[in-house]
């Protein structure tokens, strides 16, 4: 697939593809080894174009793994512990009665998975959750609020875990890491009135964690501080 998409070619030929090709290049699916293929379907053994793509169909088609009700499932695939959360939620409800809700990439993008922006935040509830549509227009300030707490609370986690890792005690974070990723989950639930409580909850907690390492790391010996 590379060998093909990425010719400069495409910037004039066909901007999309160079485009959808630039965002997927070096991206967290990139780094993973996901390649086109896993998604599109396609054999990217083949070096004729017609082979290449015998099998695709158009994302508007209903069999498509891209179309827009079909999307969370594919993206499901690799993430399941995200897809059972946002099955629960009132978004998955609109999207699968008539393709009225959002999906991953309405948040995330296609291919560049933009996570944690709050500025990305902000544009996807916006385009739902506004005056205008008067569709509960408090929803992006409070989306911005929660995800404000949890990159606070992410940036004391990541000391931390740098911290413990360095004197051997790495264990020391497991509690905490896994009550963060299940909030991190729980987001896709988007139930931000149970959401908000426990990422404040979060932050105290790793705030508490956080002044008990530096208490602990001046007391040790010298020559024992990481």
């Amino acid at each position: 697939c590379r060998t093909c998409h990425e010719q400069e070619g495409f910037r004039v030929e066909n901007k999309k593809i160079y485009d959808y090709f630039q965002e997927w290049k070096d991206s967290p699916h990139d780094r993973a080894g996901l390649s086109c293929t896993a998604c599109h379907g396609g054999d990217a053994a083949k070096a004729d174009k017609d082979e290449a793509h015998r099998g695709i169909v158009p994302t508007s088609n209903a069999a498509s793994p891209l179309h827009f009700k079909n999307i969370p499932a594919t993206c499901g695939g690799c993430h399941p512990e995200v897809l059972a959360r946002f099955e629960k939620s009132r978004h998955f409800e609109k999207l699968k009665a008539k393709a009225g809700g959002p999906n991953c990439v309405t948040c995330h993008g296609s291919l560049d998975a933009k996570i944690y922006a709050q500025t990305v935040v902000d544009r996807s509830c916006l385009k739902c959750h506004n005056a205008k549509s008067r569709n509960h227009p408090e929803v992006a300030a409070r989306a911005r609020e929660i995800l404000a707490k949890l990159n606070h609370a992410d940036g004391y986690r990541k000391g931390l875990k740098f911290y413990y890792k360095s004197i051997g005690r790495p264990e020391a974070m497991k509690k905490v890491d896994a009550a963060y990723q299940d909030i991190v989950h729980s987001w896709h639930e988007f139930d931000f009135k149970r959401l908000g409580p426990r990422a404040e909850e979060l932050l105290r907690e790793l705030k508490a964690l956080y002044t008990h390492a530096q208490d602990e790391r001046k007391h040790r010996p010298e020559e024992e501080k990481p």
